[in-house]
């Protein structure tokens, strides 16, 4: 959009340019100090440490101080990239609470602290040649020694935040963390929905709704909880036209010849060089003298042909894509756009007379002409868009795997203006071009609007005592027989039988290529919403017994009985040969590291006057623009 923006007013932008590189150079030594804290409010405060302002410059002076020790240790060790942390507000805000730690016990950040840590970690390699070529990076920006500082400053900050050590972990540990990702339990259980249960509570009196409705008008709804929430989240309505990547790559690659392959191998035969034990310049300048070797066509051909068909499909994608944008879409929003400002001006100006926003092009008739398909969204919540259809796992760019915000990030960011194109892939190949056309940002209902869901909402809370009452008494029932289900239905409830499943399974990046993998919990099947209490129950039940447990919003209690378990083998953890010993410790190790130094930050943050879970404002309101 601020490509948009500039090509309409392109010779005012200029000219306000200019305007401001003159007023900059003029102010350049003058902007520090108005930015220094307690300049008569100027300076924004990000949040209050020991009862004192931390204003935004003082972030700010953390985050170059961070960046310039992270950019120098990224130079000397690049594959552990940004050693001392991010740059987010959050962390940053840490990094001043540790310092102030630091300062408390007498910790020091000095030039010479700062050597003596770069000479340990490098093993004594670090010379005066080296730091030179490294510090050469930041030109005049700082001397030597605020460097060195800076390094000395990021490392005690990094000790204190460390200061507790390694947890102790027990071979217990390691062997919960073992038997946790090996033993496998496969149950048996009976479904008691509260909804059976509606029926039998009445109805909320005029007064009841509405202490309810009070309660809960301002909060929004979340279907992990027990509670209820009325706020009606943000809305958007998104309409995109799509084309399968995939499919025309492989209409084109049925088509290509065997003469358009050699072309595209020559053009880029370059790319095929079979790797050499010698540089290309192992004679200076004579490099003729060893040319490279390069694949023959006649091995490569069957990589080139899906190569060269993609690349034409991506052609055609992104013509027709351009031609709509540039025509069709990219018009319209500097006429939106333009008709907003107008609205804007005159407002301002207190005319009466009112300014009409322009009424949108059919998109569906466009793409009828082009061949593209069509689609236009409801009215979604970011929840819904996180779950609405193809595009919803689509990232904002034109290839895989882009790295750009998520459809449903993109479009329900309130920053992100009506009509203005947006083109997404996803991890199929399929590219989309989308707009969004309505964005109605969140709202309290009249109870008018709301007063079925407030009287749901109350039924429930009166059905879930009767609920677990039956789920108790079909427990005791089940268990007095000896604890077996072997019916498809008990009293008239189905029974879901779920197969064997360890309760964590290896999942999701770490953090570093020296980190083990971290645990994620593995999903239950056909128990959406399955909280700590139903994981418990479920992979804690004994043979001959039952268990009751709730899913997280308490919408239905379930009855657990074992079907069967596959124990871990406690030999083979520890096998001299085959043995995981080692893995698991790691893995124990890392996790129980991670929930210390998350509570130690925690007991930090209470010390310095700011709640355990503190997130910056920016952060925040950045949320509730986008949920309400």
């Amino acid at each position: 959009m601020p490509f948009e923006v500039f090509r309409r007013n392109q010779r005012v932008l200029i000219a306000v340019f200019g305007i401001m590189a003159m007023i900059s150079f003029v102010l350049s030594d003058s902007l520090p100090r108005l930015l220094n804290a307690g300049n008569g409010g100027r300076d924004q405060e990000v949040a209050k440490l020991y009862g004192k302002s931390v204003y935004r410059s003082e972030l700010n002076e953390m985050a170059r101080q961070r960046s310039r020790a992270n950019q120098f240790l990224n130079g000397l060790m690049p594959y552990m990239r940004d050693q001392f942390g991010s740059l987010k507000d959050r962390e940053l805000v840490d990094a001043l609470i540790l310092e102030h730690e630091a300062d408390r016990l007498g910790m020091t950040a000095t030039p010479a602290v700062g050597r003596e840590w770069l000479k340990t970690i490098t093993q004594g390699r670090m010379n005066r040649e080296l730091f030179e070529m490294l510090y050469s990076r930041f030109s005049s920006e700082i001397s030597q020694e605020q460097l060195l500082t800076d390094i000395a400053n990021q490392v005690r900050i990094r000790k204190v935040r460390g200061l507790l050590g390694y947890p102790m972990v027990t071979p217990y540990d390691v062997y919960e963390s073992y038997r946790d990702q090996t033993e496998r339990v496969a149950d048996k259980i009976v479904e008691v929905p509260v909804e059976n249960f509606l029926t039998k509570v009445g109805e909320p009196s005029d007064a009841e709704i509405k202490t309810l409705y009070d309660q809960y008008k301002d909060v929004l709804p979340d279907p992990s909880r027990e509670t209820p929430g009325f706020k009606v989240p943000r809305q958007v309505q998104v309409e995109f036209l799509s084309l399968d990547g995939n499919a025309k790559a492989r209409g084109y690659r049925d088509k290509l010849t065997d003469a358009e392959l050699q072309t595209y191998y020559e053009n880029h035969k370059t790319e095929f060089k079979v790797p050499s034990e010698l540089p290309d310049d192992l004679f200076a300048d004579g490099a003729s003298l060893t040319p490279p070797v390069l694949q023959p066509f006649s091995e490569v051909k069957g990589f080139l042909a899906p190569r060269l068909a993609d690349e034409k499909a991506q052609t055609e994608i992104n013509e027709t894509f351009n031609r709509i944008r540039d025509e069709v879409l990219i018009p319209f929003a500097d006429e939106y756009l333009s008709a907003l400002d107008d609205q804007e001006d005159a407002k301002k100006q207190g005319a009466k007379t009112e300014i009409k926003l322009p009424a949108p092009l059919d998109l569906k008739a466009v793409a009828q002409k082009e061949g593209v398909n069509y689609e236009i969204t409801p009215l979604l919540s970011r929840d819904e868009a996180e779950r609405y259809g193809q595009i919803s796992t689509a990232e904002v760019g034109t290839t895989r795997l882009s790295g750009g915000r998520k459809f449903s990030e993109e479009f329900t960011d309130p920053k992100i203006s009506l009509y203005e194109p947006v083109e997404l892939t996803d991890i199929l190949g399929t590219r989309f071009l989308a707009r969004k056309v309505k964005d109605e940002a969140p709202r309290v209902p009249p109870l008018d609007e709301v007063k079925s869901d407030v009287i749901l909402a109350w039924k429930q809370s009166k059905a879930r005592p009767l609920a677990e009452k039956a789920a108790e008494a079909l427990a005791a029932q089940i268990k007095e027989k000896g604890g077996k289900i072997a019916e498809d239905k008990v009293d008239g409830y189905r029974v879901i039988s779920i197969p064997p499943i360890t309760r964590t399974q290896m999942g999701g990046m770490p953090s570093s290529p020296f980190e083990p993998t971290p645990q994620v919990e593995t999903t239950i099947p056909e128990v959406p919403l399955a909280g700590d209490a139903f994981r418990d129950a479920y992979f804690g039940v004994k043979p001959g017994e039952t268990d009751v447990a709730p899913n997280l919003p308490k919408t239905v209690y379930y009855v657990v009985a074992l079907d069967r378990r596959e124990p871990a083998n406690f030999t083979q953890l520890y096998d001299p040969i085959k043995g995981e010993e080692f893995r698991f410790k790691m893995l124990t190790t890392e996790e129980a590291g991670r929930r210390q130094d998350d509570n130690w930050m925690a007991w930090l943050r209470k010390q310095a006057g700011l709640p355990a879970d503190w997130v910056p404002a920016d952060e925040a309101k950045k949320d509730l623009a986008a949920n309400g």
